[in-house]
């Protein structure tokens, strides 16, 4: 009997979550209070639009505060990782987690505490693909606003390289522009610019 990614509908020896997929979520979770910090400098719209309201006459007019911001810094990353994290404890049998301290402090120990256990997490939490989901939709709420620089390319498609036990990769593969080769982050395989096509045709439709 065979399983598939909660996230990527890749199939699956066992366990509900791929390692590309596990691997994304684990990156995700140790940025999270570096972009949960970096929302502080975007509390007001004059950071985003101070152009528009001096063009309009208003730059000396004290500017409110962006509500999608604070709904993020001040409740809402810190609730989410937190409920994660209660949810996993609780299937555990572990009880409820402290929630103390200021926000920021909430949200690294939580985002931590949860890439601590992602390896059960993929391997035996039967939620972990909609927790991907969720934690992959915070991230993008916050680079929104926040802006995101760097190129992680586009979605080419999932390392098919497989294992001496027969167990397929699955790692998410990305694309930069003008790259003539891919190494897969997660088991190192190799893929010349020729093997592209096979790899887009071989992606979830959806992905």
């Amino acid at each position: 009997m065979t399983a598939s990614c909660g996230l990527c509908d890749c199939a699956l020896v066992d366990g509900y979550l791929c390692p590309g997929d596990t691997l994304a979520l684990a990156e995700r979770l140790d940025r999270m209070p570096k972009l949960y910090d970096a929302l502080a400098g975007f509390l007001s719209p004059a950071t985003r639009a101070s152009a528009e309201f001096v063009s309009r006459g208003h730059a000396g007019a004290s500017l409110p505060v962006d509500e999608a911001v604070l709904d993020l810094r001040y409740g809402g990353i810190a609730l989410i990782l937190e409920g994660w994290r209660s949810g996993v404890q609780r299937v555990r049998g572990w009880g409820e987690p402290t929630t103390e301290g200021s926000i920021g402090g909430r949200v690294l120990r939580a985002a931590r505490w949860l890439g601590m256990e992602l390896s059960w997490i993929a391997a035996s939490y039967p939620a972990a693909g909609d927790l991907a989901r969720e934690i992959r939709e915070l991230e993008g709420a916050v680079l929104s606003i926040v802006g995101a620089t760097e190129d992680r390319g586009n979605r080419i498609g999932n390392c098919v390289a497989v294992d001496a036990s027969g167990v397929v990769c699955g790692a998410v593969l990305r694309h930069r522009h003008g790259e003539t080769r891919l190494v897969c982050p997660w088991c190192t395989c190799v893929y010349e610019a020729q093997d592209f096509l096979m790899l887009r045709t071989l992606q979830p439709e959806g992905a």
